[in-house]
C-alpha cells in the first residue's frame, strides 16, 4: 500500500515495508518537480542507511553512494554493459528481417567496445565538432528570431527540441527537405524512451509501431550510405564510411545503428540539458544575472546543471561475477542500477551538494558516466549548450518560467526533462 513518511518535517510518499521501514525506489514515476525534490531526500536516506540495496519488486540491485556508483560505471570487467535483449521491442527488432541493425555501442564491453568506439570517435574530435559551431550559432539565432517579438515561447517545442534535431540531421548529412521525417523519428524514439517500465506484449501495437519506425530509419540510412559510397560529401556519414582502424571498417549495419543511437541519445541529452538549465537559472536568479554579466562562466554553469539536475538518473549494468561493495555481496548475473543522480548529491564527494553553485570546483559529476563508457556525445551536448545558453540569456531579457500551471516532467525510467516549459521575456524586434 502507498504510505507516507515524515522526513525533515515533510510528508513524503513512498512504498514502505511495514516491518523494516525500507524505502522502495519507484523513481521511474517522477512526474513533478516536487517528486524530484523528494527523490533527493530518498537518495540521502539510502546513502546513509542502505547504500547497496536489493529491490525485491524489480529484482534489481541499486547503488547510491558516489564511490560505489563510480565503481559500477567504470569497472566493466565486473559490471558489464552486455545485456541480453529483455524488452519486447528489443526481441522483436533482433528478429525483424526488414531492419539492418548492428552493434550498439552502449551494450558492448572492451575489447570490442574499444574497437567500435575508436572507429566512430573521429566524428566527435574537437576538430570535427569545431566545424559545427557556426551552424549551432546560426540555428540558435534562427530559433530565437522566430520568438523574440512574441515575448513568450514554449521553450521545449520552440527551442530545446528543434536545435539538437537540426544539428544532428546536418551532422549526419540529412537534407533539409527530409527534416520533417527526421523530426518524426525523433518524436517516436523519444516517446519509446519514456515508456513506463511495464513491458508490453510482443504483439502490442506500440511495439509494432516502433518496429515500423526502425524499419523506416534502417531503409533510409541504408539508401543514404549507398549514395555516400558513390558520392562522398563533407558529412559524418561519409567520414564513417571512410574511417579505417587496423584494416577494419564499420559495417553497414553498425553505421546504421550508430546513426539511430546518435539521433536518440544526442537529441534527448541536449534537449533535457537545455530545458533543465533554464529551470536552474529561473530558480536561481542571482546565478542567471551573473551569467548575463559574465558569460565566460557558462561552461562551469553547464557542469553544475548536469550535477544538480542530472538528465540521466541511472545507468544499468549486469554483474559478471559475485561482487562485494562495502559489506554487501551482489551475486553474478544480477541487474544493477547505478544512481548517478544520487552520486551527484553525495556529501562525501561534494560540499553542500544541495546548493546550486556555478563556480563549483572541482565538479566531478557522473552525469555523462565515466571511463570507457563515458558518453561519446558529451562534447556535442556541451558545445550546443555552451553556444545556445549565452545567446538566450543575452537576447531574452527578464526570462522567466510561467508558473501558473504545474510543470510536467517526462515520465521516463532513468531520464529527467520537461514535457513543456512555457517561458516569458521582454519582447524585442
Amino acid at each position: 500500500m502507498r504510505k507516507m513518511v515524515l522526513i525533515e518535517g515533510e510528508l513524503l510518499p513512498h512504498f514502505c515495508d511495514a516491518q523494516f521501514g525500507k524505502v522502495s525506489f519507484m523513481l521511474d514515476k517522477l512526474s513533478t518537480i516536487q517528486d524530484v525534490e523528494h527523490s533527493y531526500k530518498y537518495y540521502q536516506i539510502m546513502r546513509d542507511t542502505q547504500p547497496v540495496w536489493y529491490d525485491e519488486q524489480t529484482r534489481s540491485w541499486n547503488v547510491f553512494r558516489y564511490q560505489d556508483v563510480y565503481t559500477v560505471v567504470t569497472d566493466y570487467q565486473r559490471f558489464s554493459s552486455q545485456m541480453k535483449a529483455s524488452r519486447s521491442l528489443d526481441r522483436v527488432l533482433e528478429n525483424e528481417s526488414r531492419i539492418k541493425l548492428g552493434k550498439a555501442l552502449t551494450r558492448l564491453d572492451p575489447p570490442m567496445h574499444r574497437r567500435y568506439r575508436n572507429l566512430v570517435s573521429p566524428a566527435f574530435t574537437p576538430r570535427a565538432l569545431s566545424r559545427l559551431s557556426g551552424r549551432i550559432e546560426a540555428i540558435s539565432q534562427e530559433l530565437l528570431d522566430q520568438v523574440r517579438a512574441a515575448g513568450k515561447m514554449e521553450f521545449v517545442a520552440d527551442f530545446a527540441y528543434p536545435l539538437p534535431t537540426i544539428v544532428i540531421a546536418e551532422m549526419i548529412g540529412v537534407p533539409t527537405s527530409d527534416r520533417p521525417l527526421f523530426r518524426r523519428w525523433a518524436d517516436e524514439l523519444l516517446n519509446s524512451q519514456i515508456q513506463r517500465a511495464e513491458e508490453p506484449h510482443d504483439g502490442d501495437s506500440n511495439v509494432r509501431r516502433m518496429v515500423d519506425v526502425f524499419a523506416e530509419m534502417s531503409e533510409y540510412f541504408d539508401h543514404m550510405l549507398e549514395e555516400r559510397r558513390r558520392h562522398p560529401r563533407n558529412d559524418m556519414m561519409s567520414e564513417l564510411l571512410a574511417v579505417e582502424l587496423d584494416g577494419e571498417r564499420l559495417s553497414t549495419e553498425d553505421t546504421i545503428s550508430f546513426c539511430i543511437t546518435l539521433l536518440l541519445a544526442g537529441h534527448v541529452t541536449t534537449l533535457n540539458l537545455l530545458s533543465l538549465a533554464i529551470y536552474c537559472f529561473h530558480t536561481h536568479p542571482d546565478a542567471m544575472e551573473r551569467l548575463r554579466k559574465q558569460p565566460e562562466l557558462m561552461p562551469g554553469a553547464i557542469e553544475e546543471v548536469l550535477r544538480y539536475m542530472s538528465p540521466v538518473r541511472a545507468l544499468r549494468r549486469v554483474t559478471a561475477a559475485d561482487v562485494t561493495l562495502g559489506d554487501v555481496t551482489i551475486p553474478k548475473n544480477a541487474q544493477v542500477f547505478a544512481w548517478l543522480a544520487s552520486a551527484n548529491y553525495d556529501e562525501r564527494q561534494f560540499a553542500e551538494p544541495e546548493r546550486f553553485d556555478i563556480t563549483r570546483e572541482p565538479n566531478k559529476h557522473l552525469s555523462f558516466g565515466h571511463g570507457v563508457h563515458f558518453c561519446i556525445g558529451a562534447p556535442l551536448a556541451r558545445m550546443e549548450a555552451g553556444i545556445a545558453l549565452p545567446m538566450i540569456l543575452q537576447q531574452l531579457p527578464e526570462l522567466r518560467i510561467e508558473t501558473d500551471q504545474p510543470l510536467e516532467l517526462l515520465e521516463g525510467s532513468g531520464i529527467l526533462g520537461f514535457k513543456r516549459l512555457p517561458v516569458t521575456f521582454t519582447a524585442s524586434a
